[in-house]
C-alpha cells in the first residue's frame, strides 16, 4: 500500500527551492506561498521575490512622474494586495484598527488594478499609495508616518483652495465660526499639544466651533464632548 506523504512536506519543498535560488527563507511570507502550493497554484521565483520585499525590506518611493493617480480614491490610502498575502491582511487590519480610510485592490483578480499597480511602480505586495508617496510592506510605524504626512499634504491643498477669498487673500476666522474636518478621523486634543490625550475623533459630518484662540498650530474649539484643540490645517469652514 502506498503511504501518503504528509502535506507539511510542502514547506520543506518550498524551503529547498528558496535555498536553491539563493533567497532567504526566513524573510518570506511562507503562509501565503504554502497556500498557493497546497492549492496547486504556479509559484515562480518572481512571486517569491515580491513576497520577500513586502516583509523583509519595508521600502518607500514616489508615484512615477506623469503617472495618473489611483482612480476613485480621493483622500484615501490605496492598498494593492492579493488574497493569499498574509502581510496584506496585516496592513488592512492595522488601518481598520486605526480608522485610516483606505480602499483595497486585488491585483490578481482585477486586471485594471494590476495595470494601475504596475503603472504606479508596484513590485511586490502589500503595496500602499499615500497620495504621491508609495510604500511596500506592512510596518505599522511606517503606515502611521506616511498617513500623517498624507493628511498634512491634503490639508495644505485644501487650505490653499477652500480658505481663499476672491483675489487670493486668505479668509480670517472669527470666534463662533463653524468648522468641519477636511478629511475623516481628525483628532481633537484635550490640551494645546499633539502629545496630549485625545478628546474626540471627528467624523466627516461632525462640526466644531472656533473659540478664537490659537496655540502651537492648533485652534481651540468647542465640540459635543467639551472644549479641545485641533490642528488648524485639518479643519475649514463648511
Amino acid at each position: 500500500m502506498r503511504t501518503r506523504k504528509p502535506r507539511f512536506l510542502s514547506s520543506v519543498l518550498v524551503a529547498a527551492i528558496l535555498l536553491a535560488t539563493g533567497i532567504e527563507a526566513h524573510a518570506l511570507d511562507l503562509g501565503g506561498l504554502l497556500t498557493n502550493v497546497l492549492q496547486n497554484k504556479t509559484l515562480n521565483t518572481q512571486d517569491m521575490i515580491g513576497a520577500i520585499r513586502s516583509v523583509a525590506e519595508v521600502s518607500f518611493g514616489q508615484v512615477p512622474s506623469g503617472a495618473a493617480a489611483p482612480q476613485d480614491a480621493e483622500g484615501k490610502v490605496v492598498l494593492y494586495r492579493t488574497a493569499w498575502c498574509g502581510f496584506c491582511k496585516k496592513a488592512a487590519g492595522y488601518m481598520q484598527q486605526k480608522s485610516i480610510p483606505f480602499v483595497e485592490r486585488d491585483i490578481e483578480t482585477d486586471p485594471s488594478s494590476k495595470a494601475e499597480f504596475t503603472r504606479l511602480g508596484g513590485k511586490g505586495v502589500p503595496f500602499l499609495v499615500f497620495g504621491q508617496k508609495t510604500m511596500t510592506g506592512a510596518s505599522p510605524a511606517a503606515i502611521d508616518q506616511n498617513y500623517a504626512e498624507f493628511q498634512r499634504t491634503l490639508a495644505a491643498k485644501s487650505t490653499t483652495t477652500a480658505n481663499a477669498a476672491p483675489g487670493g487673500a486668505p479668509t480670517a476666522l472669527q470666534p463662533g465660526d463653524v468648522l468641519i474636518g477636511k478629511i475623516p478621523g481628525i483628532q481633537v486634543y484635550r490640551q494645546p499639544s499633539k502629545a496630549a490625550h485625545k478628546l474626540i475623533r471627528l467624523t466627516q459630518t461632525d462640526t466644531v466651533i472656533y473659540m478664537g484662540e490659537e496655540h502651537a498650530g492648533l485652534y481651540r474649539v468647542a465640540t459635543s464632548q467639551g472644549e479641545g484643540w485641533v490642528d488648524k490645517l485639518l479643519v475649514k469652514k463648511p
